[in-house]
């Protein structure tokens, strides 16, 4: 093998390793993964994909993600002074009440709440 020839060679690993770096960037850029504490839907070319666990590839120009969060939120209402319900009496009523709400692991339920409560989940 002359000097020429090996120049070569090292050169073309060169490039097919710089290739591969670029591509490993691209798919880790594109690649989206979800947790158990968090689902997305995926819209957009192809239609709507769901993914709980798991990932998909997502093109930031033909795709949109909506997050979902998974977790269990805390929803306080705070009804007080000119805020006050009013009773059939017509008494004024201070009112606080706590909910506690998620969205349930199936495929439909994370679909609705991305389509209904969009971005408010996170």
């Amino acid at each position: 093998m002359t000097g020429a020839q090996f120049g070569t060679f090292i050169l073309g690993l060169i490039v097919v390793a710089i290739v591969v770096a670029i591509v490993v960037w691209l798919l880790h850029w594109l690649y989206l993964r979800s947790s158990k504490e968090r689902a997305f839907v995926r819209t957009g070319l192809g239609g709507q994909k769901v993914v709980m666990n798991g990932g998909a590839f997502v093109l930031p120009i033909v795709h949109e993600v909506i997050p979902v969060n998974m977790n269990t939120l805390r929803l306080e209402v705070a009804r007080g002074r000119d805020r006050a319900l009013i009773t059939k009496d017509r008494m004024r009523v201070d009112v606080q009440a706590e909910f506690y709400v998620r969205v349930q692991a199936a495929v439909d339920s994370i679909a609705s709440a991305a389509q209904t409560l969009g971005q408010r989940t996170m």
